[in-house]
């Protein structure tokens, strides 16, 4: 046996990935020449850059009558490090399951979910700093009748929430943006507008030599387009019962205060 300072050896070849392009080499010859003494392999380096995650949801309906919402909210919540409060969130879940609480819990739902459970993922949010949301809320009352179809209104709202992003947002070196939506809430004609006015945002506003995909994930399958439902939970509660307890408690990850770009108008109300 060998004595326990006594570093293994290996043959072979040792790739280290560098997750963040920003990170400084300058320290990195004398970390090879280190680990390939310590274990006798050849050491490769293979720089990984950095990839935004931006996970959209929305809160209300496209019933513009007094009988609809008096809201609707696009929010926006992104992140380069999406794993760890993504783990988090899977282990919170499990251990509801485990505690009995969980018999249908595929993923949290802020308006679905009990005042505990609520809590517990608002811990969560609160514990992570590695990620930012912003919402756009608009006043449907003060929107033309012009836009009442969803492929006018989702395209001339949902936009603006990414351009908020996608402008002085993006870190240098940053390899790649993958949008994420809920499958669900999209059928029909709200898909097809959804569909067209991410991408048509991301080809106008991101870098042109930017890739980007835009991906339709079910919400129980992405603990992310969950946060971003919880974000847009929390600013309706603020602004349609006034509400901010949800709110302040991730105050602290908001970008910027929200917007309602209705209010820019000439006031004029509809209904």
């Amino acid at each position: 046996m060998r004595p326990p300072h006594q570093a293994a050896r290996w043959g072979g070849t040792f790739t280290l990935e560098l997750l963040r392009a920003e990170d400084t080499l300058t320290q990195f010859p004398q970390l090879r020449t280190v680990i390939s003494s310590a274990f006798d392999v050849h050491v490769t380096t293979e720089v990984i850059l950095p990839t935004l995650h931006v996970h959209l949801d929305e809160s209300g309906d496209l019933n513009f009558s007094p009988t609809g919402s008096p809201y609707f909210v696009f929010a926006a919540a992104w992140t380069y490090e999406p794993a760890p409060l993504a783990n988090e969130l899977t282990a919170l879940r499990f251990s509801l399951v485990k505690q009995g609480h969980g018999e249908r819990l595929s993923g949290f739902h802020a308006r679905e979910d009990a005042e505990p459970k609520r809590d517990k993922v608002f811990e969560v949010l609160e514990k992570h700093k590695n990620w930012t949301f912003a919402a756009l809320v608009v006043t449907k009352r003060r929107v033309n009748p012009t836009l009442y179809e969803p492929e006018d209104f989702y395209p001339k709202f949902s936009s603006m929430v990414l351009r908020f992003v996608f402008k002085g947002r993006i870190k240098p070196h940053t390899g790649a943006v993958l949008i994420y939506t809920d499958t669900l809430p999209f059928t029909g004609k709200m898909a097809k507008a959804a569909e067209v006015a991410i991408k048509t945002t991301c080809r106008k506003d991101l870098p042109p030599a930017l890739p980007f995909r835009v991906l339709h994930h079910r919400r129980e399958s992405n603990s992310w387009i969950q946060v971003a439902d919880y974000c847009c939970w929390s600013v309706c509660r603020k602004w349609q019962l006034g509400n901010s307890d949800a709110y302040n408690r991730i105050r602290a990850r908001i970008a910027a205060t929200e917007i309602d770009p209705t209010s820019l108008g000439d006031g004029t109300t509809y209904y």
